[in-house]
């Protein structure tokens, strides 16, 4: 333990790990120290989104090396499975116990291999049900009406077939692949097959903010895709729709299934692997069940990363005819820089992407090097804080809350990091310290006109999620007060004071993960000075990906080379689970 604790003291081991590790030593006081050790790096790994540890990779190596502490070596892996093996604070899943090893080498805190374990076993289920009888020419038809007969649509009638085939089917693509409408002519196509009345079809997302955009993109997207179709246009966020309460079993579960035959759950990428039993649990036996995301984008903020591995084992294998991958891009042109740098970095193509980016030619897409802070000060002043300052005046001078929002939202910047150099925290006070310099705010005040905020608590009561954007603007009704002002789906605003503001931050930066969902005209992508463990290709093309006319990254050639040529792949056994390839466990 006294390694551990080292680790901990030097920043290296979150005390919650520790913590565990001394758990595992209280139930067992004669546990050998590679066993502690082996707690401590899974509970560890579980913080940072890993499932479990995968011992083959970790063994006969140093972990929690740093100039503060003496980095610990891992056991040889014969040596180092036998000691979890023969101890009692470890099973083989069968029995409970803090600890699940499994016969391939991974090591799972018991929580989640039950969790993975159950996922696995939910979905082997659905797909094996297949007892619609569907009259081929009917069904035919029905898709010559609502999909034109063009190479363009091939992906999304596909789709389509799938998911009246299907009770479990998987639409995934980037942004402008046309998911959303792809959505809407399957709801209209179950419903004029009668597979599927629209009463009994539901739709939600993650997030407050996500299902929000869901909405809106319904909104938009029905009268223009099946304007004879009445369709469901509701979506709501799946912890609702679950009956979600704190310290309680959700109103819905396995033995009170959700009154639906259809649940479409959007941005799929970001469900974790707890949430994600829920759903299927709580989804009754013979409803279908189409999860909509980007296979490419960033995993959730929590264990697991679900939506990938569904569609690596869909890729081949017993899964390969429920995953409908749409390809062609109605957002993008074909030859738009954006899209194609996004493919680079997908591809893990670094020279590729690294030529896009400097290109001269290029308008859309660049790369500026700002490695000290008084070039990135710079890049701010010229690019960015002006931006800021036009929303601020238009605060001042009156405008309507719609004209400001319009520009607050031309611009989105972005940041691998939360806290440090180059992270959110750090951004957003220097974009304050130079729009007080200029003149554009009022420096020391805790809000001010034009004060960008995200909301990052839910307040249901008011109609605000984690990850809404206000800003604060005057009161018209009391003058010399101050609101946070709010624009809803329908295009309406939603004014809030100050004092009953759930939990917010300035929001003139973001992190990438915060940006899910969300689109600007032009991104601004902010990369620490080195490379750092949270840089990964995925976080890159998760970024690149919110843009749609231009996009800077202000990073240095190397630390972008670094982050696109690895991935942020978490260790997880879903995916072979799937495939029927995992001995691990009942």
């Amino acid at each position: 333990m006294k390694h551990l604790q080292q680790a901990c003291r030097a920043g290296q081991l979150p005390d919650i790990a520790l913590h565990f590790a001394g758990l595992l030593y209280r139930l067992d006081p004669n546990a050998d120290e590679s066993v502690l050790l082996a707690g401590a790096l899974a509970g560890e790994r579980v913080i940072s989104g890993e499932v479990c540890i995968d011992l083959v990779r970790l063994a006969s190596s140093t972990v929690f090396d740093s100039d503060d502490a003496p980095g610990m070596s891992t056991p040889d892996l014969d040596v180092w499975q036998q000691a979890l093996k023969s101890s009692p604070l470890i099973s083989d899943g069968t029995a409970t116990a803090p600890l699940v090893i499994t016969p391939d080498g991974r090591l799972y805190l018991y929580r989640y291999f039950e969790l993975e374990r159950r996922l696995a076993e939910l979905i082997v289920q659905r797909t094996q049900i297949c007892d619609v009888s569907i009259d081929s020419t009917q069904l035919e038809a029905a898709l010559e009406a609502l999909f034109a007969d063009d190479a363009t649509s091939a992906d999304q009638r596909n789709a389509a077939t799938l998911a009246v085939r299907n009770r479990f089917t998987v639409v995934s693509g980037g942004p402008g692949t046309g998911k959303t409408a792809t959505v809407v002519r399957i709801l209209a196509l179950l419903s004029r097959l009668e597979l599927v009345a629209p009463e009994r079809m539901l739709l939600c997302a993650p997030t407050g903010k996500a299902a929000a955009r869901l909405r809106e993109a319904l909104a938009d997207t029905l009268p223009a895709v099946t304007p004879g179709d009445t369709l469901p246009a509701d979506a709501v966020t799946a912890h609702r729709l679950l009956g979600w309460r704190p310290g309680k079993k959700p109103r819905y579960h396995a033995m009170r299934p959700l009154n639906c035959d259809l649940l479409v759950l959007d941005e799929a990428s970001m469900v974790d692997l707890a949430l994600m039993v829920s759903i299927l649990e709580a989804l009754p036996a013979h409803a279908r069940l189409i999860l909509l995301g980007d296979r490419d984008q960033l995993a959730s903020v929590e264990a697991g990363a679900v939506l990938g591995d569904i569609c690596r084992a869909a890729d081949s294998g017993p899964l390969a005819d429920t995953l409908a991958p749409l390809t062609h891009n109605w957002r993008f042109g074909a030859q738009s820089p954006i899209a194609a740098l996004a493919s680079a970095v997908r591809e893990a193509r670094v020279t590729d992407a690294l030529t896009l980016l400097n290109d001269p030619a290029s308008a859309q897409v660049s790369l500026q090097v700002a490695q000290e802070d008084a070039a990135l000060d710079g890049l701010l002043a010229e690019q960015v804080t002006p931006v800021y300052a036009e929303v601020a005046r238009l605060v001042r001078e009156g405008a309507e809350a719609k004209a400001v929002f319009e520009k607050l939202g031309s611009l989105m910047v972005l940041c691998a990091h939360r806290t440090g150099r180059r992270g959110v925290t750090d951004l957003n006070r220097r974009l304050s310290a130079q729009l007080g310099t200029g003149g554009a705010l009022s420096p020391g005040l805790p809000a001010y006109p034009g004060q960008p905020l995200m909301v990052t608590r839910n307040d249901a009561a008011l109609g605000l999620f984690n990850g809404d954007i206000g800003v604060v603007m005057p009161d018209a009704d009391s003058p010399g007060r101050l609101q946070a002002v709010f624009i809803d789906t329908a295009g309406d605003e939603h004014a809030v004071s100050l004092g009953r503001l759930p939990e917010h931050e300035t929001a003139y930066a973001m992190t990438v993960h915060k940006s899910q969902g969300s689109q600007a005209r032009q991104v601004v992508l902010v990369l620490p000075t080195q490379l750092s463990p949270v840089l990964s290709r995925e976080l890159i093309y998760t970024g690149i990906t919110r843009a749609e006319q231009s996009l800077a990254i202000w990073a240095a050639h190397e630390v972008l080379a670094g982050a696109i040529g690895r991935s942020a792949q978490r260790a997880t056994g879903l995916a072979d689970r799937l495939q029927g390839r995992s001995a691990s466990g009942p």
